[in-house]
């Protein structure tokens, strides 16, 4: 009951992981891996959702012909190793000839489920077997034959998955933690994937000797082809979901950055009024939704406020240093309390002042101190802004 729900709920995450890749290839109509990628997750969602028994006694019931429904998962795996065989060949850019090594994966793939098919309508599967076909028809006439193929097919793409992946993670060691996790997943899918082969050939010559293990066949091949496709799905998902941790990681660093520039905006405002282009309506709750502009435009506006004070910019090649800050911070609040009555301050821009050819984050990362400096300054007046560094 576990491993039937365990394949169920794998099946339902290669669904997802497939409509996920098949929005991104919309969008990227032309990327090659993409579409590579589409396929092999088709592939391996219908052999999974074709393998569900409920599922493959339909089929076979639909079309009146037994175990038409393994035929079918197979064909499915088939397709979805030559798919992923040819994108790993192409990621591997230490491989020799790798034209040659896609057309005759390609033309393998083809070869494989050609004689697959002719071998299973030989074969006597006269009744469906949606659970133990193994361990009823292993020793069938032809069904060996089915098997073997079927299994040095997954084989082949196994151990080219887990080459290309070998050497692709050597190449990428200083990439980000998602990726180098992604790759040693999917090594450790490949390495997985080896075994089940090792161990389903090992149980068909044992079965054609005469023996019959202890246990049945999907004792051992069912956890281990389900730890390959589990480690398989989790690698395939894991770049979307670091990317996706990245981005809220990103807005989180900007909303603090926007809130820690609040206080030394607000006293700006309160005396300029002039300087902001949209004035705020009660609390900024929902910021973060566009935060990357709201919180280029309070870049904008500190540095208008700064600049009708006197108050050039950082320098290009000077260091943001609290020292610096703190006297900017200084000249900022004695300029403050100096103002009888709001300055007339420059036309509002709708791009940053010149800083020098300085980045965004690099004026971010200043003013976020010249801010801090400020609101310490502001908080303990008796004393000299020099201290706050300290």
């Amino acid at each position: 009951m576990v491993l039937r729900l365990m394949h169920i709920s794998i099946a339902t995450l290669f669904w997802l992981v497939l409509i996920v890749k098949t929005a991104d290839l919309l969008r990227q109509p032309h990327n090659w891996g993409l579409r590579h990628l589409v396929m092999l997750c088709l592939g391996l969602s219908i052999a999974l959702t074709v393998g569900i028994p409920p599922i493959y006694a339909t089929i076979d019931w639909l079309t009146h012909v037994p175990n038409l429904a393994k035929l079918l998962q197979h064909l499915a795996t088939i397709s979805a190793c030559g798919a992923g065989s040819v994108m790993m060949i192409r990621l591997d850019r230490d491989a020799p000839r790798p034209g040659a090594r896609v057309r005759r994966r390609i033309a393998l793939a083809g070869a494989v489920a050609t004689a697959m098919t002719v071998l299973f309508f030989l074969a006597p599967v006269d009744e469906s077997e949606p659970i133990r076909f193994a361990d009823r028809y292993s020793t069938a006439a032809f069904i060996p034959q089915y098997m073997l193929l079927f299994i040095a097919m997954i084989a082949v793409v196994c151990a080219d998955v887990a080459i290309s992946t070998w050497r692709y993670g050597r190449r990428r060691r200083g990439a980000n933690v998602p990726l180098r996790m992604s790759v040693g997943l999917m090594f450790a899918a490949a390495i997985f994937g080896i075994a089940y082969c090792l161990f389903k050939a090992a149980y068909i010559v044992i079965r054609l000797l005469g023996e019959s293990p202890l246990k049945g066949e999907n004792a051992l091949s069912t956890p281990l082809a389900l730890a390959a496709v589990i480690l398989g799905a989790t690698s395939l998902a894991l770049p979307k979901v670091g990317a996706s941790i990245d981005a809220i990681l990103h807005r989180l660093d900007r909303l603090r950055a926007y809130r820690r520039l609040h206080p030394l905006w607000s006293d700006l405002y309160a005396a300029m009024p002039e300087i902001v282009l949209n004035p705020p309506r009660g609390r900024d709750l929902m910021a973060i939704l566009d935060i990357d502009y709201r919180l280029y435009r309070r870049v904008i506006e500190i540095s208008d406020g700064m600049l009708a004070l006197g108050i050039v910019g950082l320098p290009r090649h000077a260091h943001p240093d609290p020292r610096r800050a703190a006297a900017v911070a200084e000249t900022l609040a004695t300029g403050l309390q100096r103002m009888e009555k709001p300055a007339a301050a420059s036309a509002v821009t709708t791009q940053a002042p010149a800083q020098q050819d300085r980045s965004l984050d690099d004026e971010i990362k200043w003013l976020i101190l010249v801010a801090d400096a400020y609101e310490w300054q502001t908080s303990h007046p008796s004393k000299s802004a020099s201290e706050w560094h300290r």
